[in-house]
């Protein structure tokens, strides 16, 4: 049987497909200039912050394990991973992509639609390199049905009142909130301040009892980290055009580097094991490191913008959550503790 075909509308639809492929290049060369993955890779890495959270907060006193974010579906679906963060990144990576935006400049409000009862199911439009193996029930109504309430949870947590009233929240906003967030595992930076500060009491006791006789290399060690002329304040940049929370957040995250250094180069103890001193450095270290991620992060954000914010002040309050704020300030004040430690150790 002979089959009529519109030659017109096939070239149509070759235009058409030729414009996304050429709008996703573009769209995926975005995603590796700003964070060094493709779309879909950073999708999944954020939506893997999200439904962590909701994991551990679902959990009450006594439970044995997280509750899975994605119900079983039972014998007649095959899942493709088994889990909740793989959909919630193809509903991530496809609102970005329908605004023509990075992952994390997505507005966490705009993924409801997606999941909204009667939506077009995301199976049936573009769909990322890493999703198009046709897996059974990837991307279907069902699929995002189940994970609809972890956006809404996110999305309730807005807005922060730190955000001029015309920013809308973003999911990279929300997701350095969560890493800042001192009430679950991945953003339990206090610890990192603690084990710092318990290590510095540690070794003012041994020296006062005399089980750590300080060296002359470890008496310098403020000199040669530079915390001997550890700056009030972060200065800005020539012209004031530079986010002063980024330069302040920066050198934490460089010190972090030095301090680490510093702590290798010294005397080990009796053990083999690092000295009371390096123990303090290597401490004051990962509690700078934990800031690297948000630092590099925005850094690169910065950077992609056509030209330096007007306001920085304004750039930093869309972009710089107030519990990141809050780490940054306190891991600063971590450090002026750690250099009059060092200044003490110095003079005696």
């Amino acid at each position: 049987m002979d089959v009529d075909v519109d030659v017109d509308m096939v070239d149509v639809d070759r235009d058409r497909d030729r414009d996304v492929d050429r709008d996703l290049d573009g769209w995926e060369a975005g995603h590796r200039a700003a964070y060094g993955c493709g779309a879909w890779e950073r999708a999944c890495r954020q939506a893997g912050v999200l439904v962590a959270w909701c994991q551990e907060q679902s959990l009450g006193p006594g439970a044995l394990a997280p509750r899975r974010v994605a119900a079983d579906p039972g014998p007649r679906a095959k899942w493709p991973w088994g889990d909740g963060p793989h959909t919630v990144g193809l509903v991530l990576w496809r609102a970005a992509f329908d605004a023509g935006v990075l992952i994390d400049e997505v507005p966490l409000a705009d993924t409801l639609r997606h999941c909204a009862p009667g939506a077009e199911p995301l199976a049936a439009g573009p769909l990322p390199d890493g999703a198009r193996n046709g897996w059974i029930g990837f991307g279907s109504a069902e699929s995002v049905a189940r994970i609809r309430h972890v956006l809404q949870i996110h999305v309730a947590a807005e807005p922060v009142p730190s955000r001029p009233a015309a920013a809308r929240p973003t999911l990279g906003h929300r997701v350095r909130e969560l890493r800042a967030t001192p009430d679950w595992e991945q953003g339990d930076w206090p610890a990192a301040l603690a084990r710092a500060r318990a290590a510095m009491r540690q070794a003012d006791d041994q020296r006062e009892r005399g089980t750590w006789l300080p060296t002359a290399q470890e008496r310098s060690a403020g000199r040669r980290t530079g915390l001997d002329r550890l700056p009030a304040d972060e200065p800005a940049a020539a012209g004031g055009r530079t986010s002063s929370w980024l330069t302040q957040a920066s050198r934490l995250v460089d010190l972090a580097a030095v301090l680490s250094a510093a702590a290798d180069a010294l005397p080990r103890d009796g053990h083999a094991g690092p000295g009371p001193l390096a123990h303090v450095l290597d401490s004051t270290a990962g509690a700078c490191t934990a800031l690297r991620t948000s630092t590099e992060e925005l850094g690169h954000l910065w950077a992609a913008e056509p030209h330096p914010p007007v306001d920085p002040d304004s750039w930093e309050a869309s972009h710089v959550p107030g519990a990141l704020r809050t780490q940054t300030e306190e891991t600063q004040d971590l450090l002026r503790t750690v250099a009059v430690f060092l200044w003490v150790l110095a003079c005696g």
